[in-house]
């Protein structure tokens, strides 16, 4: 009986203690089978017992498992809404990149334009102080060929006659070289006056010339490039009086 009773401890499934005691003891007595089947109701009323505890636990656990699960991940709408947060930041970063590499490249594109104006610059008016000394030889010549008249050529010597020649040759020379290097003269006979580019040394009474126009040249004026490297000193004509008129 005591086998009986320990075969039917080892028994979990709902039933299976009564039909084994039934089995092993086939010849045991009728006391011996209502002994063991309260004991196989007991045990599997305890055993329904426990299951249930165990299924109660394992709901439990799930339930636990699947909180922290959602509590570890997030949902989808956090998730997307995390993503679409981080996309905006992007996106202004990556502007306000763009921005300043396009304030970059404007402030480099206008250095080089400066530096490419000062070599430029360099280059055409490197020559300005030499220029400025030269004119003073160029008005040396001018005045010296425009000193000698025809009469005097005439009654001069073969020798003078070469040396004036010569003397006209230097100036053309000079001014071919002043021309290709960019100097050249204002040639202000007949132009209005320009503050910028003539001095008035004196004012001369003209019946044909309209006023403030130039009508004398006391020292022409040059350009260098364009730009003026000395001013021409000028007279300027001014209304003849009613007398000169009626000259």
């Amino acid at each position: 009986m005591a086998v009986a009773y320990v075969s039917a401890m080892r028994r979990t499934s709902n039933g299976a203690a009564f039909w084994a005691l039934r089995g092993s003891s086939s010849s045991s007595s009728s006391s011996s089978r209502g002994f063991l089947t309260v004991c196989g109701g007991t045990i599997q009323h305890k055993t329904e017992e426990n299951q249930d505890q165990l299924d109660s636990a394992n709901t439990l656990k799930c339930a636990a498992e699947n909180a922290m699960q959602q509590k570890m991940s997030p949902s989808p709408c956090a998730g997307q809404k995390k993503l679409q947060l981080k996309m905006n930041e992007l996106v202004k970063e990556h502007q306000t990149l763009q921005e300043k590499y396009r304030r970059i490249v404007a402030h480099v594109e206008d250095d080089n334009r400066r530096i490419r104006k000062c070599v430029e610059d360099a280059r055409l008016y490197g020559i300005h102080s030499l220029c400025k000394d030269i004119l003073a030889v160029a008005d040396l010549l001018e005045k010296t060929t425009r000193s000698v008249t025809e009469e005097d050529l005439a009654n001069s010597s073969p020798t003078l006659k070469n040396f004036y020649k010569g003397v006209c040759l230097i100036d053309e020379k000079l001014c071919k070289i002043f021309s290709k290097h960019g100097l050249e003269k204002m040639n202000s006979i007949g132009l209005e006056y320009n503050s910028a580019e003539h001095e008035i040394l004196l004012r001369v009474p003209s019946v044909d010339a309209l006023p403030s126009t130039v009508v004398k040249i006391v020292q022409e004026g040059y350009k260098l490039h364009g730009r003026v490297l000395r001013t021409a000193q000028v007279g300027l004509a001014i209304e003849a009086q009613p007398h000169f008129k009626a000259q």
